[in-house]
This record gives C-alpha cells, sequence and structure tokens, in this order.
C-alpha cells in the first residue's frame, strides 16, 4: 500500500466522522471501515493528523456547539443533544474544559473562539516537506493591541516582482541589531497590512516587533491593530512552508469554508526560539476573516 493509499483512507474516515457527528463513534467501527486493525488504525490516525479519534471528535462537536450559541437561540440542552451528548451537564462540563468558560457565558461574550474546523488533506508539495498530511483551521478572536516595531514596503509571493524574503529578512536583522536585550526567550511578531495604500498600491506593509516591548527602542513607530477574527493556520517546517501554508489556505480552505477573507492585519505569531531552518520549527500563521451573511 502507497502512501496515498493511507491517506485516501484515512479520509474517507474523516469524511465519515464528520457526517455523523451527532451519532456514537466507535474508534473499532471506524477501523473496520478503513481496513485496519484498531491498534493500526489507531497509529496511522495519530500520525496523520496528530490527534486521537476521541480528541478529534469532541473538539469537533464542541466547535459546532459554540457556533450554535453564537447564531441560534435554542437552549443549551437541545444543543447538547444536537452535538451528541446525552446531557447539559456532560455538554457544560466538556464546553468549559475546551473553551475555559460556561456556555452561557461563551453566547454572552458573543465572539467566536478556539474553534476548530474539519481537518483537510493538504497535497504534497515538492519543495516544502510537511509533517502531517492533514491541517486544522481554527478560528480566533483577539482584541485590539498595540505594537512598537519598524516596517517596510514589500512585494508579496503573489505579485509580480516578490522581494518579500529578502526585504523582511533585512528589517528582522534590523530589529535584532536594535534589540535592548537578548529575544533568545521572546515570541517574535510579523503583521502585514495589506489594506489598500495609494502611495504604495502594488504592495503590503510588513512590520517585525516582539511580544515583549520592553525589548525595543522607545523611539519605534507604535502600529495599532484592530479588533479582529482569524482563521489560524499553523505551520511546521522551515519558513518556506509558510508561503506554501497561506497559498493552500487562499486556494484550497477559504473558497469551500463558511467564511471569506477581508483585507487588513495579517499576523505572523512565531514560537519563541524559532529558527527559520529548523525542519521542527512551528509558527501561526492568523488570516482575518468574516462569516459569510
Amino acid at each position: 500500500m502507497t502512501n496515498q493509499d493511507k491517506l485516501n483512507r484515512i479520509e474517507k474516515v474523516l469524511d465519515y466522522i464528520h457526517d455523523h457527528l451527532d451519532e456514537t463513534i466507535h474508534v473499532a467501527e471506524l477501523a473496520e471501515k478503513s481496513c485496519w486493525s484498531r491498534w493500526q488504525f489507531q497509529r496511522v490516525f495519530g500520525e496523520a493528523t496528530g490527534l486521537t479519534v476521541a480528541q478529534y471528535t469532541r473538539e469537533l462537536r464542541l466547535s459546532h456547539a459554540a457556533e450554535l450559541l453564537l447564531s441560534s437561540q435554542q437552549r443549551h440542552l437541545d444543543i447538547a443533544m444536537q452535538c451528541g451528548f446525552d446531557s447539559e451537564i456532560s455538554f457544560s462540563r466538556a464546553f468549559k474544559q475546551m473553551f475555559h468558560t460556561t456556555p452561557r457565558d461563551y453566547r454572552q461574550r458573543g465572539i467566536r473562539q478556539g474553534l476548530r474546523t474539519p481537518l483537510q488533506y493538504r497535497q504534497a508539495n515538492h519543495r516544502v516537506e510537511a509533517p502531517k498530511a492533514f491541517t486544522q483551521i481554527r478560528i480566533e478572536n483577539r482584541d485590539a493591541f498595540q505594537l512598537k516595531a519598524q516596517s517596510d514596503w514589500i512585494y508579496g509571493p503573489f505579485s509580480n516582482q516578490p522581494d518579500f524574503q529578502k526585504k523582511v529578512r533585512e528589517l528582522w536583522r534590523k530589529v535584532d541589531s536594535e534589540l535592548q536585550s537578548s529575544p533568545t526567550a521572546e515570541q517574535p511578531i510579523g503583521v502585514i497590512n495589506t489594506q489598500f495604500c495609494a502611495k504604495h498600491p502594488e504592495q503590503m506593509q510588513y512590520w517585525a516587533s516582539y511580544a515583549e516591548q520592553a525589548m525595543l527602542p522607545d523611539n519605534y513607530p507604535t502600529l495599532t491593530i484592530p479588533s479582529q477574527e482569524y482563521a489560524v493556520i499553523p505551520v511546521h517546517g522551515k519558513v518556506q512552508a509558510i508561503e506554501e501554508a497561506v497559498r493552500w489556505f487562499l486556494f484550497h480552505w477559504l473558497p469551500d469554508s463558511d467564511y471569506n477573507g477581508v483585507s487588513g492585519y495579517e499576523l505572523e505569531m512565531y514560537q519563541s526560539n524559532y529558527d527559520p531552518a529548523d525542519p521542527n520549527s512551528y509558527m501561526e500563521y492568523w488570516m482575518p476573516i468574516k462569516p459569510r451573511k
């Protein structure tokens, strides 16, 4: 069996899970549908997705419940039953465990936070090696915040004359050379302003900063990022994987989703000690979105 055959089997299992979330789902039944033994199936599923079946189904059910809390006036008990829970008590306990708040408070707050979307298969790219064959987008809201940062105008990856790799690398070198302390334990944050600018009609403005603002010189310009809803794209691997992940999101995930992309501020949220040349590095790309009407 080729690796592609295995991924096709997992994809069929995922389709079955997505179509039967309101029913009891047994691992043994999924294993039988996949033609693997239970142990083999659990191992292959975990390696391909990074999740267990139980974890995945619970996250999707609770995410659907959270969406219903925001988009309907249904009772909590009705939502619990619709999402596969046998009581309001078990639903509330699981909901608080995942979202760190009660269903009532989540509904009153009125914003999407921590929603998981169905895993989607990402076609392998010979230029970029991805550790997981399937990607799961997270939906988050983030309040407005400010950053001290340095910026430059760049031509992005879809431009006729892209220069973002060179300019972004030079900008980060400049910022790192002016830090007040060592950045080794702090989180780098990149911000891309994709809103139209008449003076730079074909370009985007890129800002480089760190989560720990005290590290940055006081004379740095201040950027205000407004409150926004985001699709969070997980990116594993070397820095080249970022462009490929964003391309997949724009051309495959977004058109089939319940969301539209919007012009605004895209965020690059890097792990501390992020190494652009390390295949084990991890970062998240936060893309501004809004629900479709």
